[in-house]
């Protein structure tokens, strides 16, 4: 099962940051002879190429070909961000931001085959509608990862700092003890959604979006699905789960203490 499966049967959507702009949709797929994209070099640069896999940063205005302005990040204050490859934009937006360099700007035509083709999109953008995109890069990092770790790892890192998180059910924590010192949260209800209460009792914990952290559940299915959330949707850059969960902590003999209410 894939992650996109994972996150939509256990609710983790809900944490999805809400992207403001309007060129943010559901995969588009083109079809197979669609029209060319039209890309014009305004201003080059020598920063850092974006490359497939690498979170950008855009700074943009969309408009019809009759110069109606339908979106403008400079307005909002805040360039938008995706990973470059993931079908998270248009497909015009993946093929002319791909290549780029911090700092360049181009203007993109679109032609419909690669924007939003008949449907359009709501009363903003018609049928069949040709784009025009000023763009420029910001930024083009390769994105955190949610990483992996032993339970000596947790225990290194725990020394160093970094906070323990069990985000199991509290009758899990009850049969098997939890880990000396972690904080426990829990992610899901007993039916798989998201818990209610986990977003805002895990950004009162943890805070900073670069504060270290290790997850743990039973056997690390629920903190793969939730900690690459975290990472991906949420920003957060530092995040690692216990990738056998407490059922491998204690067959690597490490002990737990009971859980207190």
């Amino acid at each position: 099962m894939n992650m996109k499966s994972i996150l939509e049967r256990s609710g983790i959507n809900r944490l999805r940051v809400a992207l403001t702009s309007i060129i943010i949709a559901a995969a588009f797929l083109a079809p197979a002879h669609a029209s060319e994209l039209e890309i014009t070099i305004v201003q080059e640069s020598n920063g850092v190429i974006a490359e497939k896999g690498m979170q950008v940063s855009v700074h943009y205005q969309g408009r019809l070909t009759d110069g109606t302005v339908f979106d403008d990040s400079h307005k909002r204050g805040e360039p938008i961000s995706f990973i470059l490859g993931r079908g998270q934009v248009i497909p015009g937006w993946e093929q002319g931001i791909e290549g780029m360099t911090v700092g360049e700007k181009r203007t993109l035509t679109i032609p419909p085959e690669l924007g939003y083709g008949e449907a359009g999109a709501g009363d903003v953008i018609p049928p069949n509608a040709t784009l025009v995109f000023d763009v420029e890069l910001m930024a083009a990092i390769t994105p955190p990862r949610l990483s992996d770790a032993t339970p000596q790892n947790l225990l290194d890192a725990q020394a160093a700092g970094s906070l323990i998180i069990d985000i199991r059910l509290p009758q899990e924590w009850q049969e098997t003890g939890i880990i000396e010192g972690a904080h426990t949260i829990t992610a899901f209800t007993e039916t798989g959604a998201l818990h209610p209460e986990f977003r805002s009792r895990f950004e009162a914990l943890v805070g900073a979006k670069d504060t270290p952290f290790i997850l743990y559940c039973r056997t690390g299915n629920r903190t793969g699905a939730i900690g690459g959330a975290l990472v991906e949707q949420l920003g957060y850059t530092q995040a690692t789960h216990l990738t056998a969960g407490i059922v491998g902590w204690t067959e690597d003999g490490k002990t737990t203490v009971p859980y207190q209410d």
